[in-house]
Formats: structure tokens, sequence, C-alpha cells
């Protein structure tokens, strides 16, 4: 076995270890095989989306938000997936979900509260990268910017102690962790998150873009630029920092710019643009910080 499939097998073997945790819900499959039926209908999607009524507001309500840019609301659950379309609200759907889920974990080691602003500054980065820069669903690469660092999740779970004096050392500074996760386990937290998002079926440049946000080596793909970007950008903010102690952060690939066709001046625009939409967001995504 060559090193690279020796690697996904470990990576395969730890998700195996977390199933509970990793497993998308019952309702997501369900939305997944309507999504992918011929003939599915909004109305069909909307009844098993309402099968848990608090995901059906929160994907109604964020429908409505300024992310989407709707000229007219939208009333029912039905409209918004003829509006936005059943592929969207269902990654919509799988972002909620997988939040919600892995909220619930203990906030040992991990600053969940600042782990959570970072997930969602980079979400709503990443969304307007991909606007700007005329990407195919743009809502696939807000959904990567949430669950771009799930993988972490997955790894304090499954080894808290083992990381914690490593998450401590390097609250500053992202690369030292990765670089610490690789030497203690033999890969790192975003290729955990490739492979989850692989697990649940994906599209495979949205599972590159996660798995490769550390790593965006050349030729680089636009899902790649995007998300590397959105997660850099964010933790060079007060907000959106993944740290909890402000904005740090080291500086995004000069080449990612390149890659989106748009000029890294537009950094203070594309955050103004994000602080308007991120309290919002955040209260939609995970209503418990209120």
């Amino acid at each position: 076995m060559n090193a690279v499939s020796d690697k996904r097998g470990k990576i395969r073997e730890l998700l195996v270890e977390c199933s509970a945790l990793v497993s998308p819900p019952d309702l997501v499959i369900q939305l997944r095989h309507a999504v992918d039926a011929p003939g599915s209908t909004s109305e069909g999607l909307a009844a098993i989306v309402m099968q848990d009524p608090g995901l059906g507001a929160r994907m109604l309500h964020m429908a409505n938000s300024a992310m989407y840019g709707l000229n007219n609301p939208v009333e029912t659950l039905g409209r918004a997936i003829a509006t936005i379309g059943p592929r969207p609200l269902y990654h919509l759907a799988l972002a909620l979900t997988a939040s919600q889920t892995f909220a619930r974990l203990s906030d040992e080691p991990v600053d969940m509260a600042a782990f959570w602003r970072h997930s969602v500054f980079s979400a709503l980065i990443a969304h307007n990268l991909a606007r700007r820069s005329q990407a195919r669903h743009p809502e696939c690469l807000f959904m990567a910017g949430l669950l771009h660092d799930l993988g972490s999740l997955v790894l304090y779970q499954r080894s808290p102690d083992t990381l914690r004096k490593s998450l401590l050392a390097s609250r500053d500074n992202e690369h030292a962790l990765v670089r610490k996760e690789r030497e203690l386990f033999g890969f790192d937290h975003a290729e955990v998150g490739g492979a989850l998002l692989e697990l649940w079926g994906m599209p495979k440049d949205v599972q590159h873009a996660v798995a490769r946000h550390h790593q965006p080596t050349l030729p680089m793909s636009l899902p790649v630029a995007i998300v590397h970007l959105a997660d850099t950008l964010a933790n060079r903010t007060d907000q959106g920092s993944l740290s909890g102690l402000g904005a740090c952060g080291q500086p995004p690939h000069p080449d990612a710019w390149k890659r989106l066709g748009l000029d890294k001046g537009l950094t203070d625009e594309i955050r103004k643009d994000v602080h308007l939409q991120f309290m919002e967001t955040l209260h939609v995504i995970l209503p418990q910080s209120r």
C-alpha cells in the first residue's frame, strides 16, 4: 500500500470510529435521494424538510436573507426551493444540520464559539468570492466555507488529550497546528474534512477545496482558491478569527487572487459586505448563539 492509500485508509478508519458523529441525519439522506429522483417537486422536497420544523424555518430565513438577495421575499419553503433551486437548498440543509450536530460537542479543548464564528465568517466570504468570480454553484462554496474545519472537531473528539497542548500552543497560528496534526496522525484536519464531505456525497471539487484549503498547491482550482482565501481572510479579522484572540494568521497564497481573477484590493469591501450579514447568518445557523 502506497503512502497516499495508507493515509486515506487511516482517515476512513477514523471516520468509522466516529460514525455516530459524522453520519448525516436520516432527513438529509431522504432529501438527497428526493433531489436526485426524476420528477421530484418543490412541494415534495419541502415536505421532507418540514419533518424538522426548526430546520424548515431556518432554511426559509436563510432564503430570505441578504445572502441570496431575492427581489421579493418568499413565504413558503416550497416557493424558496422553486426560486433558489432544489440542489442549493439541499446543500443548505446539509450545512445547517451538520452545524447543529457538531455544535453539540463539548467546548473542550476547542473554543466552540470562536470556531463557529470563524466558520460562518468564512462561509460568507466564500459565497461572496464565488459570486464575484462567477463560480458555479456559490451555495456549494458557502457550504464548503462553513464546514471547512469540521475535520478539526473529528480529531478533537477522537484525541482531545493528544491535541490539547498543541492547540493551546498554536492558537494564533493555524499553520503550526496543521503541521503538528500531520506529525501526530500523518494527516491534518483539512484532509479529514474532505473525506467527510466525500462520505456525504458532496461534489468532488468541494471535497478537494476543503481537503486542500491549507495546501493550495498549483495548479489551483477555483474552489480551492475560494475556500483558502475565505479561511485566511476570516482569520485576519477580529470577528472571524479562529483563535478568538483577534485578527491573526498568515496572508493567503499569492496566486489565489489571480486564480479568481480578482484584485486583493477588494478585501475591505468584501469584509464590509460580510460584516452586514454575519450576525443574522450566525443566529440562523446556530440559534443558541443569541
